[in-house]
This record gives structure tokens, C-alpha cells and sequence, in this order.
């Protein structure tokens, strides 16, 4: 179906705001220190531990925005936290203002001895990697320190912070055989497993062992997992993986969201903020708008949709801009005018920065013949370019003035 040419001069207009840097990147203040050193990270916490008879360390990362808002916002446990939280938090950021996540708190954990917490079971003396004499006496330590995450970690940041109830965790290298162990072991604690490069070769592959019990059930399993090497790592690593996904592939539950794949040619430690960057994306892929709400769309399908995400998410969640533009672009071409005025308006809530689809929005209604709808939109407009700094405000006042003349 041939476009309108709103439809096209609107696309060019609204795809131009979108990648220019000064719509797409606005500036965000990020705290100094006296000496005039960069923050932004996180803020450290020492968590005293009954459990684990120490002191923990962990640094917690919040979303910008949290202190200005009431929102709940879902949680990333990120194990070896300091050795990730640079290019963790990066990526998060980055993804958030994509619209390809939602705003979520990171939570990194600091390893003081990985052999000892990641590990489920004390290792042998044929321990890859060792000379195959005692093994490593401190290992197995896995059960101690999930029962630390379930009783005082995530207590801690529930009771701390506005958490909403989805919580991730994401592991690499033995972080990713406590990950699988967490997953088999409480599968409740989280809703979703950023899987990386996991050491499933520990003590003759007894997880892949263990999941041919774990994945017999016939029920339904409402959990998201990403399993992610990259493809320059050992081939040992990635066939013991593989081994592990066969048994997923046997016995999938019903409501098991799952990806494996292998990533680029990064070797072992080098894969880790690709993994994390895809597996981000993986988990919450069900922000993008689907084929079938745009083949079948309705108003009350489309803003039921949006709900369920909001609670699944958290009020922070959105799909991608370009996803609801895509919609309104087909809406358009079918003549419901009406339909891409709802959808616009959710945009508009997602998105209260890109003026351009404020544009849309206004020019839409005035369509329609709701001119003072389109009015005060474009006086939303010029709040958004003043705040904002984008120097739109003479073109939406031109607009506003040529409207109030042809009421009178």
C-alpha cells in the first residue's frame, strides 16, 4: 500500500530525530568527587554475612532517574561484580535508552574467593586445570552461598531500595556454573539467567548430569535463560555447553524461553560484555512489538499488551521508539487514524524527549479535525524544548499560531 505523504515526510522527519545525537544522547549529570574524579558506577555497601562468616562487599548501581521517580525497578544480581560492573553498567545504560530493556538496578557482587562460593561440589583431584594431586580443598561452597543471596543479599536490597519483583542474575566462567547450579537449584529465586561461558566441565559435568533429572518434568517452567560462549573459546567449553543445551533441547518445558548461541570469535574472558550485551537483549526481546499486534492490532489488544509488560517490568518499561513508530506507520497506511493516535500517545509517555513524535502526534489530530488537542500538544512540545534544550520552540509556536487562527 502506497504511504501518504504525512506518512513519508513524518518518517524522514521522526528517523532524523532519532539518530541525531542531541535527541538520541541528551547529556545526563553524573556526580563528581571533591578532587573532581568521575562516579556513576554505584555506590559500595559492605554486607555483614552470618552466613558466609564475613563481610561482603557490593556495589549497587542505580538507574538514572531513581531518585526523581516513585518506580520499582527490576534487579540484576551481577556475580563477580567488580571484575563486570564497568562495562555492565555501560550496557545497561546504553540499552535502556534504546528501549531495548527496561531501567533496572545492577547489583555486582565482589568475589573474595571464587573457588570457594561458585563451586557446587568439593572438587576432585583431577580438577581441569590443576596437577591433579588434592584438588581444591576450599571449593563446593555453591549451596552456602545461594542460601547468602536468598537470606541476606536480596533481603537486603528489597528492603533498601524500590525493587519490582523480576530479578536476573548473570554469571561467567564459574560465575556461569553458579548460575546453572542457582537455576536447578532454586528455580524461584530468579526469573531469568544471563549465562556465560559457564565451567560445566566441574567434577565430570555433573550439572548437564543433573539436568537430565532437573528437565524430566512435564510441567511448565516461566523462566527466561540465555546461554552464551564466545566463538573463539576452547572448544572443550563450548562442546561441554552444547551437551548441556542437548539435554534442554530433549526435555523443554512447557513456557521455557531459552537461546544458546555462540558469539563472534572472542576468546574466554573477552566474550563477557558481548555476552552480556545479547543476553540483555534476549530477555527482554518481548519488548519489541510483534508481527501479530501489528497484522492484528486493536486499541484494547495494544494497550493490553503494554499493561502486561508494565507488570512484568516495571513502570519503567517501554518498547523500542522505532517499534511504536513502525505501528503507527502501518496504522496510518490502514486508515486508523485513531488507532495511531493511541499508540502515539503511549510513545509520547515512553519517549517524553522526542519531540518528533510529538510532531506526529499533533499533526495526527489535527487530521482528525481535534485542533485543540493538537494545539496543546504542541505547547507540550515547547516545554519539552525548553527543558531540553533542542530548539524547537519557534517552529512548534509557528504551528500553535497557525492553528488559533483558523479557529477564529
Amino acid at each position: 500500500m502506497k504511504k501518504s505523504n504525512l506518512n513519508i515526510l513524518t518518517f524522514l522527519f521522526i528517523v532524523g530525530l532519532l539518530t541525531v545525537k542531541s535527541y538520541g544522547q541528551l547529556a545526563r549529570k553524573i556526580e563528581m568527587t571533591d578532587d573532581n574524579r568521575l562516579l556513576g558506577l554505584g555506590t559500595q555497601h559492605i554486607i555483614k554475612s552470618d552466613i558466609l562468616n564475613e563481610e561482603r562487599p557490593i556495589v549497587i548501581s542505580l538507574p538514572h532517574g531513581y531518585e526523581e521517580t516513585q518506580f520499582n525497578y527490576p534487579v540484576l544480581y551481577l556475580l563477580d561484580g567488580l571484575q563486570n560492573i564497568k562495562h555492565t553498567v555501560g550496557t545497561v545504560e546504553h540499552l535502556t535508552e534504546s528501549g531495548l530493556i527496561p531501567s533496572i538496578i545492577v547489583v555486582g557482587i565482589e568475589s573474595l574467593d571464587r573457588n570457594r562460593d561458585l563451586t557446587p561440589s568439593q572438587a576432585g583431584q583431577g580438577i581441569h586445570g590443576g596437577v591433579g594431586n588434592k584438588g581444591i580443598s576450599q571449593s563446593g561452597g555453591a549451596p552456602v552461598f545461594l542460601e547468602f543471596l536468598k537470606e541476606e543479599l536480596i533481603p537486603f536490597v528489597d528492603d533498601n531500595y524500590r525493587t519490582h519483583p523480576y530479578r536476573i542474575i548473570e554469571g561467567h566462567s564459574l560465575g556461569g556454573l553458579f548460575s546453572v547450579y542457582a537455576f536447578m537449584e532454586s528455580p524461584d529465586l530468579f526469573d531469568a539467567f544471563i549465562i556465560e561461558a559457564p565451567a560445566l566441565w566441574w567434577n565430570g559435568e555433573e550439572m548437564t548430569e543433573q539436568a537430565k533429572t532437573f528437565f524430566q518434568s512435564d510441567g511448565s517452567l516461566n523462566k527466561t535463560v540465555y546461554f552464551g560462549i564466545g566463538g573463539g573459546d576452547g572448544w572443550g567449553m563450548r562442546e561441554e555447553l552444547i551437551r548441556y543445551v542437548e539435554v534442554v533441547k530433549q526435555k523443554t518445558p512447557k513456557n521455557f524461553r531459552w537461546l544458546h548461541e555462540e558469539v563472534g570469535d572472542e576468546g574466554h574472558m573477552a566474550s563477557r560484555m558481548l555476552l552480556n550485551y545479547n543476553g540483555l537483549k534476549f530477555l527482554f526481546s518481548d519488548l519489541k512489538i510483534s508481527d501479530d499486534l501489528v497484522n492484528n492490532f486493536s486499541e484494547e489488544s495494544f494497550q493490553n499488551s503494554e499493561q502486561q509488560l508494565l507488570n512484568k517490568y516495571g513502570e519503567t518499561a517501554r518498547r523500542p521508539a522505532e517499534d511504536y513508530f513502525t505501528l503507527v506507520s502501518a496504522l496510518v497506511d490502514n486508515e486508523n487514524d485513531k488507532g495511531a493516535i493511541t499508540v502515539l500517545k503511549r510513545a509520547t509517555e515512553a519517549y517524553p524527549v522526542y519531540v518528533g513524535l510529538l510532531t506526529y502526534l499533533a499533526q495526527l489530530y489535527e487530521k482528525i479535525n481535534q485542533k485543540n488537542k493538537a494545539i496543546d500538544t504542541y505547547l507540550l512540545g515547547v516545554e519539552v524544548s525548553k527543558r531540553y534544550k533542542l530548539g524547537q520552540e519557534d517552529d512548534f509556536q509557528i504551528e500553535i499560531e497557525r492553528l488559533r487562527k483558523n479557529q477564529n
